[in-house]
């Protein structure tokens, strides 16, 4: 890239802060909610407008009239892209008490298939990202349904299925950001999304259902940067592009 036109610049915090500070026209920043304060507020003393791409807990439903090999083999495939380090992967799973433990074994089934012949475990970036996830996984009150081995040798986990983990512990608290996925369960889609609406404005939501009155009730009332029913991740692909 023409360094007249584009500089790349790295460094931690500090490096952040003092490129802020030069008061340029525009900033966007991609990350986590608690940065993206930082990134505002600092922008804010320079009258720096700001673009803000922050992640949270992405959920997904998955309703009694859903096509549960689908829905598994989706959640599972973007779940394990990068080791489920990336903003719009499935955080959570909300499934309907009726067909949870199919849906979970759907999952696993897929996870188990996409890394057949796989001798290591999931990588996480960094010892302190390890660390928060491996510490989250030890503390679950939730049942291990699917993974669950983790290894600090190399800051490694396997892709791990917890079944209805407590509200206020940290795997239902904080963004995952790793390879565990909590799949929860409820009676009634209102529950559902009275659940997601009680936290943070989700970065994406998905929702498979054959539906169309839920597809709706859904779309409607629940606010996230983007829905995608029946997929996940598609509405952030470009079609033009090859």
């Amino acid at each position: 890239v023409d360094p007249e036109a584009v500089a790349v610049v790295e460094g931690d915090a500090v490096t952040t802060q003092e490129l802020l500070a030069q008061g340029f026209d525009h900033a966007l920043f991609t990350g986590g909610t608690e940065i993206g304060r930082k990134i505002m507020a600092a922008a804010a003393e320079h009258l720096t407008p700001v673009t803000l791409e922050l992640g949270g807990k992405s959920p997904v439903i998955v309703d009694e009239t859903a096509d549960l090999e689908v829905a598994g083999r989706r959640i599972a495939q973007l779940k394990l892209l990068n080791s489920g380090q990336t903003c719009i992967a499935p955080d959570y799973v909300l499934a309907h008490s009726s067909i949870r433990d199919e849906l979970v074994e759907q999952v696993a089934t897929r996870l188990r298939e996409f890394r057949e012949g796989e001798t290591t475990a999931m990588p996480v970036v960094n010892r302190r990202q390890y660390d928060r996830l491996a510490r989250a996984l030890e503390s679950t009150r939730g049942r291990i349904a699917s993974g669950g081995l983790t290894d600090v040798d190399d800051y490694s986990m396997q892709p791990t299925v917890v079944v209805d983990p407590a509200p206020d512990e940290p795997l239902m608290r904080e963004e995952i950001f790793g390879p565990i996925l909590p799949v929860t369960t409820f009676d009634t889609l209102d529950e559902a999304i009275d659940r997601i609406n009680a936290g943070d404005k989700p970065l994406a939501a998905y929702l498979f259902t054959s539906s169309r009155q839920n597809r709706r009730r859904v779309i409607a009332r629940v606010p996230a940067g983007g829905v995608v029913v029946n997929h996940v991740a598609m509405h952030v692909m470009v079609p033009s592009l090859p």
